[in-house]
């Protein structure tokens, strides 16, 4: 028997201890790793999370030779009393390329030797890397809801071969999951969904997508599959390349909404059509920041129809929308989104145009007079044409007292952030430390928004592995502003920052229930991160302190929810 014990432990050893030529370091996944990184601080071996949330783990390798072959997996956690989580979803962190480094960084913006970043998460059988270079498998756990209160613990196996060896790393990962269960979140967000031609091409690895094929639905369920996962709950529905046009010669029109539809039907399965939110009717009618709005009205181009942006007071505008409006008000009623629809008219007013906006927004209101507008702008003066707010960041920071004034009078105030703000504030770019995704909710508890936007989910261009910054624009969309995730073969791959966006709003949402219970309680947990607009958390461990807070604070409250 002990001979027996001994073999196996020999062959345990000599699979796993064989590895001089690399090493592997355990690392906070609130951090990015580059791949000319080598030296790490110590991190914890556990960490803490609520029922119904996702809690990530990773971990930095590198070899001084070429690695082949190399798989990650992770056992089922397990508690001592025998309760499981289910395994995590096991991947390694891609690297991608900022040509164009943003203006106007933030103190804490990072810089990288390689010129690469860290962001999509590969999911493969196999992986390979070049000699010299840190990569990160990374584990994505999900905590189910009723899971009991205790510590769980998994193992996790990464093994391969480098310079004509074998090597074998077994490392424990422990969550400690506190007898608190989130709340389905119901934060409003939205993040806009795109199935361009481009964008589907790159899904499709480079091939063209017919539209509203088989394969362009297969395209949109994992498109809003993915969404939901990120807890969205507002989904915009394209319109002028989707709903059926045409003048009869009385100039009436007809409107053909079966694929408008079949959009709704494809986001309500995939469980991201909360609220509705539809494309926009309009833009500036010239191609300046400060030009007037314009309304679209259909016109045939190689015989399809394409939008056309015009005067407001352009006779052909009460000619297309006296028809339009109210079809598309029946539509949305018949879809049982009545209440729940957002119209937006034209995208970013500020104040040289606020006029022209709300010229616009009257027009259209004549045909639907208890219309919702939801606009992401940068103007006070829009009042009475907007009924939800949506300032960009450093608006909202620069107005507060204006759109606190807004909610006293029972309007909404969301926010969002794009290609700004930069400086000091929260963002979602690549070159932004992961924590700042994050502090964007702690951020709108703090101040009370009503929900968030943000323009650019999968708006996919060139090659978005090598040029992260929008190509041919410099720096006016900065590098993640466009994605936050990525075209696999035929599947979505999350990123690093979606899994701080998701987890954000996770967060967020256990704020809102420790807030109902005890609002001191959640409030003076917010500023011990948040100390204004400009000035947050920057270190992880900052931000795990608050974290436990929140949850003993939930866990002494749970009897509440009994």
């Amino acid at each position: 028997m002990k001979s027996r014990l001994y073999m196996i432990l020999t062959l345990v050893l000599a699979s796993c201890a064989d590895r001089a030529d690399i090493v592997c370091h355990r690392v906070d996944p609130l951090l990015k790793v580059f791949p000319e990184n080598t030296l790490f601080m110590a991190t914890p071996d556990t960490l803490d999370a609520a029922a119904n949330t996702h809690v990530e783990f990773q971990f930095a390798l590198h070899s001084d030779a070429h690695v082949k072959d190399f798989t990650v997996s992770c056992t089922d956690l397990k508690s001592s009393d025998g309760f499981v989580i289910p395994s995590p979803r096991c991947g390694v962190v891609g690297y991608v390329g900022v040509g164009d480094a943003m203006e106007s960084p933030a103190h804490d913006v990072l810089k990288s030797a390689s010129g690469m970043f860290p962001d999509p998460i590969l999911e493969k059988d196999s992986y390979e890397f070049k000699p010299y270079t840190t990569f990160c498998p990374w584990l994505t756990i999900y905590v189910p809801a009723g899971t009991p209160e205790g510590v769980y613990t998994a193992e996790v196996v990464m093994k391969g071969r480098t310079g004509g060896k074998r090597f074998c790393f077994r490392e424990k990962v422990n969550v400690r999951v506190w007898p608190v269960t989130m709340d389905e979140p119901d934060f409003p967000n939205v993040n806009w969904a795109f199935d361009m031609d481009h964008c589907m091409t790159l899904w499709n690895g480079g091939v063209p997508v017919e539209r509203f094929s088989d394969l362009h639905r297969e395209y949109l369920r994992q498109l809003y599959s993915i969404m939901s996962e990120a807890h969205q709950t507002m989904t915009m529905i394209p319109i002028w390349n989707v709903v059926g046009m045409k003048e009869l010669e009385d100039g009436k029109w007809e409107f053909d909404f079966a694929r408008f539809k079949e959009y709704v039907r494809l986001c309500q399965d995939a469980g991201a059509l909360d609220i509705l939110q539809t494309e926009e009717l309009g833009h500036r009618l010239y191609p300046s920041w400060e030009s007037p709005m314009s309304l679209f009205i259909p016109k045939l181009v190689d015989g399809k129809v394409e939008r056309d942006g015009v005067d407001p007071d352009d006779p052909r505008v009460k000619a297309f929308y006296s028809c339009f409006i109210p079809a598309l008000r029946s539509v949305i009623e018949e879809l049982g989104y009545i209440d729940r629809c957002y119209i937006r008219l034209c995208d970013e007013p500020v104040d040289a145009n606020a006029a022209s906006y709300c010229h616009a927004a009257e027009i259209i209101r004549e045909y639907w007079p208890d219309m919702k507008v939801l606009e992401a702008c940068q103007t006070t003066k829009t009042v009475g044409a907007l009924d939800t707010w949506c300032p960009q960041l450093n608006f909202w920071h620069e107005n507060y007292d204006f759109y606190k004034e807004r909610q006293k009078l029972g309007e909404q105030v969301w926010f969002y952030t794009c290609c700004y703000p930069r400086d000091e504030y929260p963002n979602r770019f690549i070159e932004q430390p992961l924590l700042k995704v994050r502090m964007i909710f702690w951020m709108a508890q703090k101040y009370k928004a009503d929900g968030y936007l943000h323009w650019g989910f999968n708006y996919w261009v060139g090659d978005p592995f090598k040029e992260t910054a929008l190509p041919g624009t410099g720096t006016t969309l900065p590098a993640g502003d466009s994605w936050l995730i990525y075209p696999g073969d035929r599947k979505m791959l999350r990123s690093i920052r979606y899994e701080q966006h998701r987890d954000g709003i996770e967060d967020l949402t256990l704020l809102r229930m420790l807030a109902k219970k005890d609002e001191g309680a959640a409030d003076a947990i917010v500023n011990s991160l948040i100390t204004n607009w400009w000035v947050y958390a920057g270190k992880p461990e900052d931000y795990r302190q608050a974290k436990r807070w929140l949850l003993q604070e939930l866990s002494e409250h749970r009897s509440d929810n009994l």
